[in-house]
C-alpha cells in the first residue's frame, strides 16, 4: 500500500507507527526514519558513548555504577556493564525501536532490570532524567537532525518517550521491592516475638491469666 491514501493524507499503516511513542504522527515517524539512516553511521557509536560518558562525569552515582562493572542487564545474555557496552546496546535498541520491533513492555523490563543498582548505589529516577536530558541534547546536535525543526521535535518526543518507559519499569520494580521488603520485615518482627515467647513459657502463660485474679506473689505498696 502507498504511504498516502487517495486524499493525499498519510495512512496509518503499521509502517507509519513507532509503538513505544504513539504521540508521533506518521509524518514524524517518516522523518525519524530518514534521519536515522543519515546519522546511523560508524560514528554514531561514538556519539552514544558520549551520552553515557557525560552521565558518568555529571552523576557520582552513575559513575559508581559504571566503575563497579558488576551489574548486567538480564535482557542481554552477553552482559552490559561498561560505558562501551551500554553504547553498543543502546545502538541496537534504537535500531529496533525505530523499526517498530520493540514494545513498551520490553522497555519497562529493561528498566526493571536496573533495580539492583538502586539497592547497591542509590541509583534513582534522577539519573534516568539526567540521561534523558543528555541524550536529547546530543542527538539534536547531529547533522541530519538539527537542520529540521520537524526532525528535532520528533526526536525529542521519541527519546523522552522511550526513556520514560524504561524509567517507569524501574520505578515500578523499586516500589515492588520496597513493599516486599516492608512485608518481610513485619513477618520477621512477629516471628521474633513468637520465638521469644517460646523460650519463656511462664511469660506465655501469664499472658492468658485473667487480670481480675489477684496474684499472691505481688506485694501491696502498703506492706513496704
Amino acid at each position: 500500500m502507498s504511504a498516502r491514501d487517495r486524499s493525499g493524507s498519510i495512512s496509518l499503516s503499521p509502517r507509519n507507527i513507532i509503538p513505544v511513542c504513539s504521540q508521533l504522527s506518521p509524518s514524524q515517524v517518516s522523518v525519524i526514519r530518514r534521519s536515522w539512516r543519515h546519522i546511523n553511521t560508524k560514528g554514531l557509536i561514538t556519539v552514544l558513548t558520549r551520552c553515557f560518558s557525560r552521565l558518568e562525569s555529571n552523576c557520582p552515582i552513575a559513575s559508581q555504577c559504571f566503575q563497579s562493572a558488576t551489574y548486567s542487564l538480564s535482557t542481554n545474555p552477553c552482559g552490559v556493564r561498561t560505558v562501551a557496552d551500554h553504547a553498543k546496546y543502546l545502538l541496537q535498541l534504537l535500531d529496533k525501536i525505530i523499526e517498530g520491533d520493540v514494545d513498551s513492555e520490553f522497555l519497562r523490563e529493561i528498566g526493571a532490570n536496573h533495580v539492583g543498582l538502586q539497592r547497591d548505589t542509590g541509583f534513582s529516577s534522577l539519573e534516568w532524567d539526567r540521561f534523558q536530558e543528555i541524550m536529547v541534547e546530543v542527538i539534536l546536535k547531529q547533522d541530519g537532525v538539527k537542520q529540521s525543526k520537524e526532525a528535532t521535535r520528533a526526536w525529542r518526543l521519541l527519546i523522552c518517550s522511550f526513556i520514560e518507559l524504561i524509567r517507569d519499569g524501574f520505578d515500578a520494580q523499586v516500589r515492588q521491592f520496597r513493599r516486599k521488603h516492608s512485608f518481610n520485615a513485619h513477618v520477621q518482627y512477629f516471628e521474633n516475638i513468637e520465638k521469644r515467647v517460646g523460650v519463656c513459657p511462664n511469660r506465655k502463660i501469664s499472658l492468658n491469666v485473667d487480670p481480675r485474679t489477684p496474684r499472691n506473689d505481688v506485694r501491696k505498696y502498703s506492706q513496704y
